[in-house]
């Protein structure tokens, strides 16, 4: 009984429990914190942290694109690849929606280009060429 009761706390004490997001959080606290999260491999407190703020600033347009990168590229690294196929694709969208695209940050958008690169070679079978 004593091993289980043991197995059982170092099991508890290693789970992760979801961050309480204070308010008032600066736009740079929450991407400093969700930074941590992600250094530490914590990836769903990571796009929890990301997610908060989209609800809190959203109309921060260049940390809104900066967001949904970081979302999409988590995703990416959990190997979820289709949904973040999915969210790259919508991101770099939203570019073509502003009347002038290079008044907000280039950095999400060329590194989402990439990172698609990337994702088509990893999902396209081996032998069989990436459609265009």
């Amino acid at each position: 009984m004593s091993v289980t009761f043991l197995l059982l706390f170092v099991f508890l004490s290693c789970s992760s429990t979801p961050p309480v997001i204070p308010e008032g959080l600066t736009p740079m606290q929450f991407f400093q914190r969700a930074q941590e999260e992600s250094d530490n491999y914590r990836w769903d407190n990571a796009l929890l942290y990301y997610k908060t703020f989209l609800e809190r600033y959203p109309d921060d347009i260049p940390n809104v694109l900066a967001a949904r990168y970081e979302i999409a590229f988590i995703l990416y690294k959990k190997e979820q690849y289709a949904e973040s196929k999915k969210l790259f694709e919508e991101l770099l969208d939203t570019y073509k929606k502003f009347d002038n695209p290079l008044a907000v940050p280039q950095w999400p958008k060329v590194l989402a280009e990439k990172v698609l690169r990337k994702i088509q070679e990893r999902t396209t079978p081996k032998g069989k060429a990436p459609p265009n």
